[in-house]
């Protein structure tokens, strides 16, 4: 490369590890009140995040010796495969955590091995100045770069596909229809993995240290503009609280009020059939048995599985009852006349109670 190339290739490097460890020390030590009383509800890819942006630290070789062929394979395969693992941890680790969805977690650290593995060797040759390997590493560009990015992009579509499903799923979902559920920072998200992935394509394609460095300075820009959305959680609907409030245990109650609320419960939800209600929330039964809401949210977590348990496997069981009084209806008025919004959210909560 000429000189000044190089300069402009190590100084774009330079900038975007810079952008990547400011953005890394934020995100791990900044969490908004009151919201940091409970981060792993209101920030789940907190650590996530903080180690993604951490792994930027692998380019310095790169910034350091951008003339060197074994640093420009390195970045190359930083950014395919590597960065669109990231993106699709981001996205796991987020939206999975939120829907209590562990199932991503193993196929994720499966992937992840054959792409650890050259990465490391990449590295490791990329900071030994002795070892002359350019030559054998020209040879595998293609076949590593590109087919572990296409499998990889494979799974990042695959991710975001899920996350627009949830997102679509609960766009008008209320408490005792399913939790909280962040869709319009889902869709944000979705656009910007998007950008980001055609961005990582142009430059493995392009394979130019010029290209690459501004593909840098364009992701360093993206991750501040990341970091200011992910700043304030997204996850704020006044209900949560009520969750905040109920992992911190239930105030002590004597055994007689704690029975007293347990009837009204029953009394409330089941006998007076206040599960029928399809917007129903923990706030509307507290108000109709005269307890308060964090009173009820206790015994709700520690003796009925929960509020959104106790009322949709109530709300099943009316659907069966409804179809076995009234046989020639159909799915749809069943499962209306129950309490669910529509045969989708059903089908969601049986599928999600009978794991």
């Amino acid at each position: 490369m000429a000189l000044p190339l190089t300069y402009f290739c190590g100084m774009a490097a330079t900038a975007y590890i810079a952008v990547c460890l400011c953005v890394a020390a934020v995100r791990w030590f900044h969490m908004c009140r009151p919201y940091d009383r409970n981060p792993r509800y209101y920030y789940p890819a907190r650590p996530h995040v903080t180690s993604i942006y951490l792994s930027s630290l692998l380019l310095l070789p790169y910034a350091l010796h951008p003339e060197s062929p074994d640093a420009w394979y390195l970045t190359r395969f930083f950014f395919l495969p590597v960065a669109i693992y990231h993106f699709t941890l981001m996205l796991y680790a987020y939206f999975g955590n939120v829907m209590q969805w562990g199932k991503w977690r193993k196929p994720m650290i499966v992937v992840s091995v054959p792409i650890l593995i050259p990465l490391a060797a990449a590295f490791i040759l990329a900071i030994w100045p002795g070892a002359q390997v350019g030559s054998w590493l020209a040879v595998f560009p293609g076949a590593i770069l590109y087919v572990l990015g296409a499998v990889i992009s494979g799974v990042c579509i695959g991710a975001m596909i899920l996350v627009l499903r949830w997102a679509r799923r609960f766009d008008s979902d209320d408490f005792s229809n399913m939790a909280d559920f962040p869709v319009i920072a889902a869709r944000l998200w979705v656009v910007m993995v998007v950008v980001d992935l055609c961005i990582c394509w142009v430059a493995a394609i392009w394979a130019n240290p010029a290209v690459m460095a501004v593909v840098m300075l364009v992701f360093a820009g993206c991750s501040v503009a990341f970091i200011i959305t992910a700043l304030h959680p997204h996850r704020t609907r006044p209900v949560q609280l009520e969750e905040e409030t109920e992992e911190a245990g239930p105030r002590p109650v004597s055994k007689k009020k704690h029975q007293a609320i347990l009837a009204a419960i029953h009394t409330v939800v089941v006998e007076q059939e206040a599960y029928l209600d399809a917007h129903l929330t923990i706030q509307d039964v507290a108000d109709r048995c005269g307890y308060s809401r964090s009173a009820l949210s206790g015994l709700f977590k520690a003796e009925l599985g929960g509020f959104f348990t106790y009322v949709n496997r109530l709300r099943l069981q009316h659907v069966d009852t409804y179809r076995q009084e009234h046989p020639s209806a159909p799915l749809q008025e069943a499962v209306l006349e129950s309490g669910f919004n529509s045969r989708q959210a059903y089908y969601t909560v049986k599928s999600r109670l009978s794991m």
